[in-house]
């Protein structure tokens, strides 16, 4: 008979061990300490008043009961409920997507301290993606240094306070020197395009400082590579002499590099806005470079 009803009621039969009763309604919730009732076992408050009145569950045992009140979900388990994974809004808990992300969807106010003051979130979707790093933009270099065979380029710019910050890396590995002093080094072939980045004061700010560190000993082409800078043309081709450049200026004339030391040498002339910068090699060695790796910094305000 039982497995009759508890089929008919869609419900599993009891346990062997299960004594007390799993389910009671009644005006009258029953009074803590009671024998009879199974641990979870619910109560139906036919005479309850509203939401937290009407709905009990045993927390107590078989022998002893304590019926407490499953209440209605709290503002906080609603906004959780609400919420969407890596989406910040109004009024809903914030939860991180898989990457770790969150897009803010509309303005909100932020708490700030123990005093509890708010202010207006302001800042525009680019200031905020500084969070990310303080990438404001990356440099670029010319299709005659970026299609160099294992050649690698690596740049960013990033701004703490009111100090841009430029850091390029590169690699010359495939890049070409050409038959004499000064001319542009590149992708072999009097390729166009050489440079390595290109200065603006909206993105770099005004340089104020710069440094090169030599992080592998150049291999293959000439060792002697020079820093230029303030070219008014992007179009400096391999080979080509770095002087047929309008506006150009030397940022350093270091000679022959080791990475020995792998010491910062500082510029002796800084960039100007809008200018290109070039690598130029400062003797005639008309090879390919096998090795040699650089990290230029430039600080702009």
């Amino acid at each position: 008979m039982q497995k009759r009803v508890c089929k008919l009621i869609r419900m599993n039969p009891p346990e062997a061990d299960v004594q007390g009763l799993l389910f009671v309604p009644g005006d009258t919730v029953p009074t803590d300490g009671t024998a009879g009732y199974e641990k979870g076992c619910i109560f139906q408050h036919t005479d309850g008043t509203g939401a937290g009145d009407v709905f009990y569950v045993n927390e107590g045992s078989v022998t002893s009961c304590d019926f407490n009140a499953v209440s209605a979900l709290t503002a906080t388990q609603e906004a959780l409920i609400g919420a969407t994974a890596g989406t910040a809004a109004a009024s809903k808990a914030v939860i991180l997507d898989a990457n770790k992300h969150i897009d803010v969807v509309e303005t909100a106010s932020l708490k700030l301290g123990a005093s509890g003051s708010t202010t207006a979130v302001t800042a525009t979707a680019a200031e905020l993606n500084q969070l990310d790093g303080n990438v404001l933009d990356d440099m670029t270099p010319g299709t005659g240094i970026s299609t160099g065979t294992g050649t690698v380029y690596a740049a960013s710019v990033v701004k703490v306070g009111s100090l841009y910050k430029t850091t390029i890396f590169i690699d010359v590995t495939g890049l070409h020197g050409g038959g004499d002093a000064d001319d542009i080094i590149g992708v072999d072939g009097e390729t166009a395009n050489c440079h390595i980045g290109q200065i603006t004061a909206a993105k770099n700010g005004t340089i104020v400082y710069g440094q090169i560190t030599c992080l592998e000993t150049p291999a293959g082409g000439d060792p002697d590579i020079d820093l230029y800078g303030s070219a008014d043309e992007a179009t400096g081709a391999q080979d080509a002499a770095l002087t047929t450049l309008t506006g150009e200026e030397k940022l350093l004339d270091h000679g022959d590099w080791t990475a020995a030391a792998a010491t910062p040498v500082a510029l002796s002339a800084l960039p100007d806005a809008d200018g290109y910068m070039y690598l130029v090699q400062g003797a005639a060695t008309d090879e390919a470079y096998s090795a040699g790796q650089f990290l230029i910094e430039l600080w702009g305000v």
